[in-house]
């Protein structure tokens, strides 16, 4: 546990004179291991907590996210928040931060909140999009935050797919083998798929996510857009079933938004 030095709260509890602090993070995750800190790599927590601690010269901050983004997630909205004793402008937080963070990373607001305000327990809902190219050839300008398919998709099939998804379900079969969370119901509460020319969006809003659930989920709709699965195997997935197709590579998927 690192020495606490006067300026900024080690932990996440606020005491007399202290201020709530929110940050909304746009990061792109190809090159770290996660949002959470780990011994194995370079997290997006531990470059922002080290930015921040740089800023407030001091030497160490604890910041707590809405959650995890895994290995090569990337995101537009991730929120998080900390708490100090200093008195803070937002906007010279921001760019202050930013000076200290790398261009894959940066802080895009600051707000001072109440207290009672926490980044994961009071967040409602979370908007994932997960965004594929359809190209038989690699392209340079979308290959970081977009998957490669190879062939056309069958559109109107995937909507009708998604469709499916909607609403409270078992997702058991939709979480990264060996997961071992208990509670796997979850509520989707929207789930569009769109088309733009060779762009392919899935944009997933739900109550919160198993491991995996949103690459899989679109994975499987993938794999309905190429006529391999149709609505009866969607529907047995929802009971259990689990098919075997490719879980999609984390750079197509961007946390978008936290709702509070």
């Amino acid at each position: 546990m690192p020495k606490k030095r006067p300026g900024v709260r080690i932990f996440g509890y606020i005491s007399k004179n202290m201020t709530k602090i929110k940050l909304t993070i746009e990061y792109d995750g190809t090159n770290f291991c996660g949002w959470q800190s780990q011994k194995n790599g370079i997290s997006i927590q531990d470059t922002v907590e080290r930015a921040l601690g740089i800023y407030f010269d001091c030497e160490f901050v604890r910041i707590y996210a809405a959650g995890r983004t895994d290995n090569g997630v990337h995101a537009k909205g991730q929120v998080a928040h900390f708490v100090t004793d200093k008195t803070v402008n937002c906007y010279k937080l921001c760019l202050g931060v930013n000076l200290n963070l790398p261009d894959s990373v940066a802080v895009t607001n600051a707000e001072i909140v109440d207290e009672d305000f926490d980044a994961r327990f009071s967040a409602v809902s979370k908007t994932y999009c997960y965004r594929v190219y359809v190209s038989p050839t690699r392209r340079p300008l979308l290959d970081t935050t977009y998957a490669q398919v190879y062939k056309p998709l069958n559109v109107e099939a995937m909507q009708e797919a998604a469709t499916l998804l909607n609403g409270t379900h078992d997702f058991a079969a939709f979480q990264k083998t060996g997961s071992n969370l208990k509670g796997t119901v979850r509520t989707i509460n929207s789930f569009d798929v769109d088309a733009v020319g060779d762009v392919i969006t899935f944009t997933v809003n739900g109550n919160a996510f198993l491991y995996n659930q949103v690459r899989i989920m679109c994975g499987l709709l993938v794999e309905v857009g190429k006529g391999k699965f149709n609505l009866d195997d969607v529907r047995a997935m929802l009971d259990g079933t689990r098919l075997k197709f490719k879980t999609l590579p984390a750079k197509g998927l961007t946390l978008e938004h936290v709702y509070y």
